[in-house]
């Protein structure tokens, strides 16, 4: 790989880390899991996100943004995105604890795939994404499909570098807390996970 790759692969892998970091619904939910399933389960949640980033850093790379306004314009996306997370908030705060089962390789992939789902009802990532390419000068870096590739894999592999941070962290975490501290600490994430989606029906 030539060098200006491996500084395109290190650009993007920053970018995919630094859109990965902030606190939202999809961090609450890989740290939520982590704690009460352990680090497997949270890392199932955090490379579902990181594979809706590189789909949309996909998009904004060979689109170049034109696609954008229709995705954006998509608003349904955003509704849907937000009953699911009312009803995952709902089922933290009602339901009864039961007993922690840790999850089969089955229940893996399910949750990697809801979380793919869910990541993707956010379509403003893709006009994210496109003003990045734009704003930091990416454009030329862009010219092949190799780049354009290299871009992708880049922003899967720094946001995939985060999920692993906080998938383990929640996991050695919640090996030391008591379970009724794992208890209360579900049904608070439940009550933000209602009020995220709250927010993105009524946004």
């Amino acid at each position: 790989m030539a060098a200006e790759s491996v500084v395109l692969l290190l650009k993007a892998a920053g970018l995919g880390l630094l859109l990965a970091v902030p606190v939202g619904p999809i961090g609450l939910l890989c740290l939520r899991r982590s704690l009460t399933l352990g680090t497997a389960a949270g890392m199932a949640v955090g490379l579902g996100a990181a594979t809706a980033d590189a789909v949309y850093a996909g998009l904004a790379a060979f689109a170049m943004g034109a696609a954008a306004p229709f995705i954006a314009g998509s608003s349904w996306l955003g509704v849907a995105g937000g009953v699911v997370l009312v009803a995952i908030g709902l089922w933290d705060v009602l339901h009864r604890q039961a007993p922690v089962v840790p999850p089969t390789l089955r229940g893996h992939v399910g949750a990697y795939a809801g979380v793919v789902l869910l990541t993707l009802t956010n379509p403003a990532t893709v006009l994210t994404f496109a003003a990045i390419i734009v704003g930091l000068g990416l454009v030329p870096d862009l010219a092949s499909m190799f780049d354009r590739l290299v871009f992708v894999a880049g922003v899967f592999l720094g946001s995939t570098a985060w999920w692993i941070v906080l998938s383990t962290a929640g996991g050695k975490l919640g090996d030391r807390l008591p379970a009724h501290a794992v208890r209360w600490t579900r049904r608070v994430a439940g009550a933000v996970f209602i009020g995220f989606g709250l927010f993105a029906i009524l946004g």
